[in-house]
C-alpha cells in the first residue's frame, strides 16, 4: 500500500487532488485540509503530486526530488510538434550501420511515458540486433505464410482457418492472394521482405489477456518512433510478423517470451538508407460534431 500524507499547514484546500483522483478516490477535504483517507486504492499514477500547486503531498512513490517542475518554456510549439509528427515516415530501406545499444535503451526508456490503462506501465521490450537471429525470424515468418497460403487453397480448411485466425484476417488473405507469393519471391531473390534488413527488431510485450494491452503497446511504440526521429533513425511497424507471432507457437518461442507475456507490437529500427527530405500531405480526416 502506498504511503501518502498531506501537509495540512501547506494545503490550501483547492481540491485539485480530490478531483484528479476521481476514480481511485483516495483524497477528501476534511477539517480544513486534504487527507489521504483511502491510500490502499492508489493506482500509483502520481497525478496528485503532479497537480498540487503548493507541494503539500508526500507520496512514497513520488518524492519531489524525482518530480521536476514542468518547464512550459521548453515545450515544443504546436507547429514544431506537428512537424515532428509529419516527419515520421515508415522506412523500409536501411543503411548497413549498427544502432548503438545505448540509443536503443534510451528509446525504450522514452516509450514508458505513453499512457497505459489503469496506469499498468506494463509494456516491456525485446531487442534483437543479431543478424542471424533476425534472418531466422524472417524465415520462420515466411514458412508460416507459405503454410497458411497452402491451407487457404483448400475449401474445407479455409472454413477451419476462419475459426482459428478470425474472419478479418482470412478475408484479408482472400482479397490479397498474391501477397504471400510475392513475399516468398522476394525471399528467394535474397531480400528480406519481413524486416527489410533492419539492424534492430523491437518487440513490445505485455501481460497476457489484459484489457487494453494492445493499446498500451501501440502508445509506447509511437513515443519510441517519434523519439527515434530525433536520433536520426527510422522505424516501421511490422504487422506481418506480429500476426504470425500471434498464431504460431514456433515464432513465439523464438522471441523467448516468459510465460504469461504476449507480443503486442513489432518495430524495425535503423538508420535510413534514403533520408526523407520533404513533408508530404495526407488526407484530412472527416470531423462530425454531435452525430445523430
Amino acid at each position: 500500500m502506498s504511503k501518502i500524507t498531506v501537509d495540512a499547514r501547506a494545503c490550501i484546500q483547492c481540491g485539485a487532488c480530490v478531483r484528479v483522483c476521481a476514480i481511485a478516490d483516495v483524497f477528501e477535504i476534511r477539517d480544513g485540509a486534504s487527507v489521504a483517507v483511502r491510500p490502499e486504492r492508489c493506482w500509483g499514477c502520481g497525478q496528485c503530486v503532479s497537480v498540487c500547486p503548493v507541494d503539500a503531498i508526500d507520496h512514497d512513490a513520488f518524492p519531489l526530488e524525482k518530480c521536476p517542475l514542468i518547464d512550459n518554456g521548453r515545450q515544443p510549439t504546436g507547429e514544431q510538434l506537428a512537424i515532428l509528427m509529419r516527419a515520421r515516415r515508415s522506412a523500409r530501406t536501411f543503411a548497413e550501420r549498427p544502432v548503438p545499444r545505448d540509443i536503443v535503451r534510451d528509446l525504450a526508456s522514452v516509450s514508458r511515458w505513453g499512457p497505459s490503462a489503469q496506469n499498468s506501465q506494463d509494456v516491456d521490450w525485446i531487442a534483437i540486433d543479431d543478424r542471424a537471429r533476425i534472418t531466422e525470424m524472417s524465415k520462420a515468418t515466411l514458412d508460416e505464410i507459405r503454410r497458411f497460403s497452402h491451407l487457404m487453397r483448400h475449401p474445407v480448411l479455409r472454413g477451419v482457418l476462419r475459426l482459428f485466425l478470425g474472419r478479418e484476417l482470412t478475408k484479408s488473405a482472400g482479397r490479397n492472394p498474391r501477397v504471400g507469393e510475392e513475399l516468398l519471391d522476394r525471399w528467394a531473390k535474397g531480400l528480406d521482405p519481413v524486416f527489410y534488413n533492419a539492424p534492430v527488431v523491437l518487440v513490445g510485450h505485455t501481460r497476457s489477456r489484459r484489457a487494453f494491452a494492445r493499446d498500451d503497446a501501440i502508445y509506447a511504440a509511437y513515443n519510441l518512433m517519434l523519439a527515434a526521429e530525433r536520433q536520426g533513425l527510422s522505424t516501421c511497424q511490422i504487422g506481418i510478423f506480429q500476426m504470425t507471432a500471434e498464431h504460431s507457437n514456433k515464432v513465439r518461442r523464438m522471441l523467448g517470451l516468459s510465460e504469461g507475456r504476449t507480443a503486442q507490437v513489432t518495430l524495425v529500427l535503423g538508420y535510413p538508407l534514403h533520408p526523407f527530405r520533404r513533408l508530404v500531405p495526407r488526407r484530412m480526416p472527416e470531423l462530425v460534431w454531435n452525430p445523430r
